[in-house]
């Protein structure tokens, strides 16, 4: 009986969220785990036309082989068209500076619609299920995120679909164990080293503990928020079209029209968030409203200007690009500067390397992006130790640095700010204090 009740679900969800139209082919992405091959099942007792595609990432050695050995063997026993790409993901991931679960997350969506486009499939399904819906819920409104963050994983979003959401992980563990189904234990679902695997081992318990069936009710909060959010997206669509102007080359936003708006940092916000700003450089940009026009703000490849009537969003030019970029997640550049970086949790076993070659910052404190580039004329900083800002050419002469070895000094920016002088100094004002909880520590290689 309770088969068909989760066959009968799974189907009445497809058919209700509109996931798949007409008899078109579905990609089923299968790592082999527990989630996937429950939703193959559900799919092998439907008359869908699907197939499978496998990622190898490299990442776990033998086990990852073997995982795809047992997608292999299983496609095999029931006769299922197979693709399988193995990817070089660390390679990708230190090529491009990210880190290993963005690499690997790029990898497979790129293959997937690239299949689709090549393979004729219409869409293609993950195995998304009401707990990673939660756990994606907790995830953004720990980092911060905008009402679209807080609706969590979507049903159906261009052409991947999730038809399991409709299931929680106890519902799909009865339901492989009552039809004793085989699949693989990927053994870093246990490790707790990142905020997923965090939420789930050590907040969703004490959730349960506290509310039985605290999955259904923050599911239907999910739900209520999502609904909400349609009203929120043609109010601030309204909005935009009465205050921002568009063109070829810029965007301009009057200021005295945003004046006139109680909730301006919200519309800001939704309107600067599609190039690259974040809310905390938006609440300066708001403070920044009365005060004299020529401040500039950055973000990954755009400006801001506040002029004496309007702010002015325009693509950075070339000249004005860092040399490069840090995002919060990276963990490798390689130029300008070979840098390694990583996010340090304090605890009693924390030290700081005192050599000019690593820099230690609080996290919490830096504005992302972070920009590297050359030091020019008219930067200063705060030299750590000291109280007051000092000229960084003056600095440079104290530190009695040659006219060579000044043409290759690079500077790590937050914002505006100089937090670091590669190499040689950070910023007093970044500096770990007993309040940090985060350090962002940097080491030239």
């Amino acid at each position: 009986m309770y088969i068909c009740i989760m066959e009968n679900s799974f189907l009445r969800y497809i058919v209700k969220e509109q996931l798949i139209s007409g008899e078109g082919k579905i990609l089923l992405t299968i790592s082999g785990g527990l989630d996937s091959m429950v939703m193959t099942n559900l799919f092998r007792k439907t008359d869908y036309n699907f197939s499978v595609a496998h990622c190898n990432f490299k990442l776990r050695g033998n086990e990852s082989d073997s995982d795809e050995e047992f997608v292999k063997n299983y496609c095999e026993k029931y006769n299922i068209q197979l693709f399988v790409k193995k990817f070089n993901t660390k390679e990708y991931a230190d090529k491009k500076g990210i880190s290993i679960q963005m690499a690997a997350r790029e990898l497979r969506y790129e293959w997937f619609e690239n299949l689709c486009d090549t393979e004729g499939f219409c869409c293609y399904a993950t195995a998304h299920h009401k707990d990673d819906q939660i756990e994606t819920f907790f995830i953004n409104l720990l980092r911060g995120t905008g009402i679209a963050g807080l609706h969590g994983i979507l049903p159906g979003q261009g052409r991947v679909i999730r038809p399991l959401l409709f299931a929680s992980r106890c519902e799909i563990e009865d339901y492989a164990k009552k039809n004793k189904l085989s699949y693989r234990e990927d053994s870093s679902n246990s490790e707790t080293k990142y905020l997923r695997n965090k939420i789930r081992h050590k907040l969703l318990p004490v959730l349960k503990d506290i509310s039985p069936n605290f999955i259904e009710i923050i599911t239907d909060d999910i739900e209520r928020i999502r609904a909400a959010e349609k009203i929120y997206v043609k109010e601030i669509d309204r909005m935009k079209r009465e205050v921002v102007s568009c063109d070829e080359d810029k965007i301009t936003i009057p200021i005295s029209k945003l004046l006139k708006i109680d909730d301006r940092k919200i519309l800001l916000f939704e309107v600067l968030s599609q190039y690259g700003f974040n809310f905390s450089q938006v609440e300066d940009i708001c403070d920044s409203l009365a005060g004299i026009p020529g401040k500039v703000f950055y973000s990954g490849g755009y400006k801001l200007v506040k002029d004496r009537e309007d702010l002015i969003i325009e693509k950075q030019q070339v000249d004005e690009m860092a040399a490069a970029q840090i995002h919060a997640e990276t963990s490798l550049i390689m130029k300008p500067v070979k840098i390694e970086i990583s996010t340090v949790e304090i605890t009693s076993e924390f030290k700081m390397n005192p050599r000019p070659d690593y820099a230690f910052l609080d996290k919490d404190k830096l504005v992302f992006p972070l920009k590297i580039r050359k030091w020019k004329q008219g930067d200063f900083f705060y030299p750590l130790g000291m109280k007051n800002r000092k000229k960084l050419s003056d600095f440079l002469i104290d530190k009695k640095i040659s006219l060579f070895a000044k043409q290759k000094i690079y500077v790590l920016l937050s914002g505006d700010d100089i937090v670091w002088v590669i190499g040689y100094r950070i910023d007093e004002r970044y500096k770990i204090t007993a309040e940090t909880k985060s350090v962002f520590q940097l080491r030239i290689i």
